[in-house]
């Protein structure tokens, strides 16, 4: 018997609410393999990054309220990133202390991305997740790399969606930040839905059926390959339509994400939500960086 997926509940009908910490992205696109002591002209840019805003960015493309919530750092360059962000019709409520953490990404020239990373200095605490950051969401979104950074934080604001009834969903870290205990932080969240990709999914032992931590829909996409929706009845795959060109996959999850969560939003079937994840993504594919054109 085919496999139906559902949503384990409706989403809401107000802002999806990403939480998180704002990240400044210097993209350095490559004009060739890069050498170890060698020298080659770049082009550069910065932009918004870091997945809440990512997302955001791509919902406010798909003319979906959202609203970007947690910490942001408290100098010029967060000024401009939320300016900029603001600009996009993204609704921003952040606590402001220390230092913008920075990512430097560069693309390769077949579009894969290396990053490097600078944390920053600031934290997002318990203390600073607000109950007026979630109210009217149609969904909280939470990101699995700020799980392992802030876990009290991200799991202060999974408890209060949860207390107020909007549904939560997270996306997971990367498969190599999974060490022990992070299922267990996972798990603690009580996701509604789950998105990964197969690297992590292997990981989250995510390959067979699902075990009984996880939520009762998981997304697990794959680049070029299918996506597979995984629920308690089974499994079904969705295709990814062939892209004509791919820039740089930076920020690819995140819009898959996003356009999946429009789709929950409006009331879509699961599978068509899949279908607009992966059309929001393919978007972010054909640019350099991680957001998609204002």
């Amino acid at each position: 018997m085919a496999v139906t997926p559902a949503w384990p509940r409706p989403a809401g009908r107000g802002p999806v609410v990403a939480l998180g910490k704002l990240v400044a992205d210097q993209v350095l696109e490559l004009s060739g393999p890069l050498v170890v002591g060698g020298q080659q002209r770049v082009v550069r840019g910065t932009t918004a990054g870091g997945a809440p805003a990512n997302g955001t960015a791509t919902l406010a493309r798909l003319g979906v309220p959202a609203r970007l919530a947690g910490w942001a750092g408290a100098d010029p360059v967060a000024d401009g990133l939320l300016a900029a962000l603001g600009a996009r019709g993204v609704e921003t409520s952040v606590v402001r202390r220390g230092r913008t953490p920075l990512s430097t990404v560069l693309v390769h020239p077949d579009g894969e991305r290396t990053l490097l990373t600078d944390r920053g200095e600031g934290a997002l605490e318990p203390a600073d997740v607000r109950p007026g950051w979630l109210a009217g969401a149609a969904v909280v979104h939470l990101d699995g790399y700020d799980l392992l950074r802030f876990p009290d934080a991200v799991r202060t604001a999974a408890d209060l969606a949860h207390d107020a009834g909007v549904p939560v969903s997270v996306d997971a870290a990367a498969a190599t930040r999974m060490g022990s205990g992070y299922v267990e932080l996972l798990a603690g969240l009580r996701p509604d839905v789950l998105f990964c990709n197969a690297a992590e999914a292997s990981v989250l032992a995510l390959d067979g059926g699902l075990p009984a931590w996880a939520p009762d829909l998981v997304l697990v996409h794959a680049g070029a390959r299918p996506t597979r929706v995984l629920t308690r009845a089974g499994a079904v795959e969705v295709p990814v339509a062939p892209l004509p060109s791919v820039r740089d996959t930076t920020g690819c999850g995140d819009a898959f994400a996003a356009g999946v969560l429009a789709g929950w939003r409006a009331g879509a079937p699961v599978l068509d939500a899949v279908r607009s994840g992966h059309a929001a993504a393919a978007v972010v594919a054909g640019v350099v960086g991680a957001q998609p054109p204002p």
